[in-house]
């Protein structure tokens, strides 16, 4: 797998664990640097103090060619020394770069050349070349190899001899190792608690990146709002900018969304506005004749009071035909009788054999105060009430009850009528409710065969031309439909 192609959440860790690793190194090595320069100065320095007084006091040994007193001389910093000190022996050379006495006679004795001397002596051995100090730290083949000389010079600079200097180069090692080791004792645990800390926080810098790469991938199956939630919290980062922006692509796609479902809904009313609107234009002449033939039959007829009451009936239920059509016009304006307590009991009279047919209670209550003559149009009332009851009805009857309840509530309220259609038929689903005023939408979707109708659609037109409000509300026990409408239109049709 390519890097580019891994989580954040894994790509920010590794960084800051590599940075930290990389910094521990060159930390590392810099104190491992410091503490061999650091060695190496101290001992050079002791070196260069240790030939010098040295030099100083074998001037007269070697002027005199005491060897015992050269000897006890350089025998006494050899006896001093501590045990982690890696001086190994001490040798002065005279002019002629022959051993002029040593600290080891039986190693390096009095008279040997210069050149035969043991490494890594024979590099600072020359007294032609030794300046005022030399310091040799090399490789050798069982180790370091270290030496330093000084020459012995008079006080008219006449040059008497050389002091060498040998050193344990095994000792040396071990010292430089425990300086290295030590480093390491303060270096390594730093790292072992750097290390998980660093992928810790490079965990939590990415986590709300990674957040919104996954909220942003379930945009497409998941409704905006809810995919929204899951988005982290808004900051002045840039983190919490990405997040704030979207939220605002979010918000676009949820208004989008919105607006693409009006404009369905549009063109399907559009549609069977148009449908609509040829049947009603068919419907309205055959309606006129019959109209104008129940009028001439009562006033030019002798119908009895059980005629007259049934020519009434008729011309009522005529009239509410008529106000479909006038529904399904919306351009149309019918001239409609006020409504009446009459129009009531009209409606129970059709509803009534319905519910007894289909062994349903009928819960009727309609307040005196709606018995009055009231400014609404009673076609259309009659109509809306008469659409909602039916489709109560058929909700109601699909139920397991023993007997099953429609219930109508109609109540006046200054400056508003209240109707109120319930049932006891299943519950409805919030996806269901969004589309019951849709036409041509399925009464209840798990029935196998849909049932398709324009009452509801209808319902929701006469509402929304009269200016009123209609919504529903659906629970285990009842499903209820609310209609208000003001008792003074806020607006005609047209």
């Amino acid at each position: 797998m390519r890097l580019r192609n891994l989580s954040w959440r894994l790509k920010v860790p590794i960084a800051i664990t590599t940075v930290i690793l990389i910094t521990e190194i060159v930390v590392t090595g810099l104190l491992v640097s410091r503490a061999l320069s650091d060695s190496r100065r101290d001992l050079e320095y002791s070196a260069d103090s240790l030939t010098t007084v040295l030099a100083s006091s074998l001037r007269d040994p070697i002027l005199r060619d005491d060897v015992w007193q050269g000897f006890e001389i350089i025998i006494k910093p050899m006896e001093a020394r501590r045990s982690d000190n890696p001086l190994k022996a001490v040798v002065v050379l005279d002019a002629t770069d022959a051993v002029f006495v040593s600290s080891e006679p039986k190693r390096i004795p009095i008279s040997m050349q210069g050149s035969s001397l043991p490494a890594p002596l024979p590099k600072v051995a020359s007294t032609k070349d030794v300046p005022d100090f030399t310091f040799v730290l090399g490789a050798g083949a069982s180790g370091p190899e270290l030496a330093a000389a000084k020459p012995v010079i008079t006080d008219d600079g006449i040059r008497l001899g050389t002091v060498l200097l040998e050193f344990d180069g095994e000792m040396y090692a071990a010292r430089v190792r425990s300086a290295i080791v030590n480093v390491a004792l303060i270096s390594v645990p730093g790292l072992l608690l750097l290390i998980p800390l660093g992928w810790y926080a490079g965990k939590r810098l990415a986590e709300p990146l990674a957040q919104i790469a996954q909220v942003l991938a379930r945009v497409s199956h998941d409704p905006p709002d809810q995919v929204m939630k899951l988005l982290p919290p808004e900051s002045g980062d840039e983190l919490g900018q990405l997040s704030a922006q979207a939220r605002i692509m979010l918000n676009g796609l949820a208004r989008k969304s919105a607006l693409e479902q009006e404009v369905m809904a549009s063109d399907r009313l559009a549609a069977i506005g148009r449908v609509s609107a040829a049947i009603a234009h068919e419907i309205n002449n055959p309606l006129g004749g019959m109209l104008n033939a129940i009028d001439t039959a009562l006033k030019h007829g002798q119908p009895d009071a059980l005629s007259k009451k049934t020519f009434g009936l008729l011309d009522r239920g005529i009239q509410q035909i008529r106000s479909t059509v006038e529904a399904l016009l919306v351009e149309a304006r019918l001239n409609s009788p006020q409504l009446s307590g009459q129009d009531w009991e009209d409606l129970l009279l059709l509803v009534q054999p319905n519910a007894i047919a289909q062994n349903t209670q009928l819960l009727w209550s309609v307040e005196p105060s709606t018995h009055g003559h009231m400014p609404l149009p009673a076609h259309e009332i009659r109509q809306l009430t008469l659409n909602l009851l039916l489709n109560a009805m058929a909700a109601a009857k699909q139920t397991d009850q023993d007997q099953a309840a429609v219930e109508l509530t109609v109540a006046h309220t200054p400056g508003w009528l209240a109707i109120v259609v319930g049932n006891t038929g299943q519950a409805l689903s919030a996806e269901r409710i969004g589309q019951m005023f849709e036409p041509f939408v399925a009464a209840d979707p798990s029935e196998t065969q849909h049932r398709h109708g324009l009452g509801l659609w209808i319902c929701w037109q006469i509402v929304q031309r009269m200016g009123g409000s209609i919504q529903v509300s659906s629970d285990a026990q009842w499903t209820r439909v609310s209609v208000s409408l003001p008792i003074e239109p806020t607006h005609t049709t047209g």
